[in-house]
């Protein structure tokens, strides 16, 4: 048997070795341990929150790390507002100066007319017949004009494109690479929005939520508790918090207390049901919630 018959070059499926040598194709992987950040962590900075607040939605974030995302997206926001007004002017100069150039070629086009010699070969018409037509039809004309500086602009720019348009397009040449239509403005969005999901959903600061964490006293370890039963949280623990006071408890204390007596365990504050905001365990880049058990990854051969 000859040496190439052995190697598998002329297949078009690659061996469970050879897949796992060039990264090829969809890659599984059981998540671990290490690819979940903490409950009490940043999902900005993916450290201990300090100063701990939460949106409408539960999503924990440092104070400073929230502030300064609210403050950067509002500063994107008037950029881009800011860009969109500059091209809204630019666009509306460009069409004035179309339509003074429609308006020109089509003044040009009726002198070369009027002065031709069919041109003066009209019979004249009397003036104020002339003028009670031109009151009576003066929408009309307007109609007219507008419609005429249009298709004669419309006009003027398709040939202006054919002119300046190369005869063989190219992409790796930079004076004859095709540019892209830039002449639909796309509205900006002028709502700041938490991003700790992949659903991203409006954020505010009057919204925001001052967590209060209780310290697990006499341990060395830096550990929060549940008030009501004193047990240690965890990631494993399923949280709430209290909207109007800032409490966090375990769901069992929540269903067990706040929602029989309807206010809070700690300080006694009023708490309906549609208060307590539940704070679903997240996920870092690897996954979008720590309910999510596999990752997986795609490549593609030879890149």
């Amino acid at each position: 048997m000859p040496r190439h018959s052995k190697n598998n070059t002329a297949s078009s499926v690659f061996t469970y070795h050879e897949s796992h040598t060039l990264e090829y194709g969809t890659k599984r992987q059981r998540l671990g341990r290490d690819s979940y950040k903490n409950y009490d962590a940043c999902f900005l900075c993916l450290q201990t929150a300090r100063d701990p607040v939460c949106c409408g939605q539960g999503h924990l974030a440092c104070q400073e790390c929230m502030y300064e995302s609210i403050l950067q997206q509002k500063q994107s926001i008037a950029h881009q507002q800011r860009t969109l007004d500059q091209q809204t002017q630019e666009k509306q100069a460009q069409k004035q100066l179309s339509d003074l150039e429609a308006q020109r070629v089509i003044l040009d086009t009726f002198d070369k007319t009027q002065n031709s010699m069919l041109g003066n070969r009209q019979v004249p018409v009397d003036s104020k017949k002339r003028k009670r037509l031109e009151e009576k039809e003066d929408e009309e004309k307007r109609t007219l004009n507008e419609q005429a500086i249009d298709e004669t602009a419309l006009q003027l720019k398709q040939e202006k494109e054919e002119a300046a348009k190369p005869k063989i397009g190219s992409f790796w040449v930079p004076s004859v690479t095709p540019a892209a239509d830039a002449s639909a403005l796309k509205p900006v969005k002028t709502q700041v929005l938490c991003s700790a999901v992949e659903k991203a959903h409006p954020l505010s600061i009057k919204s925001l939520i001052t967590v209060k964490f209780q310290k697990e006293e006499g341990t060395k370890k830096d550990g929060n508790v549940c008030p009501a039963c004193l047990k240690t949280l965890t990631n494993a623990s399923k949280l709430s918090v209290l909207r109007n006071c800032g409490h966090v408890m375990c769901n069992g204390c929540i269903d067990k207390f706040v929602k029989k007596s309807k206010t809070c365990y700690v300080c006694e504050q009023k708490t309906k049901t549609k208060d307590i905001i539940d704070m679903s365990p997240e996920g870092t880049g690897f996954a979008s919630a720590s309910t999510k058990a596999v990752a997986e990854k795609f490549n593609l051969c030879f890149q």
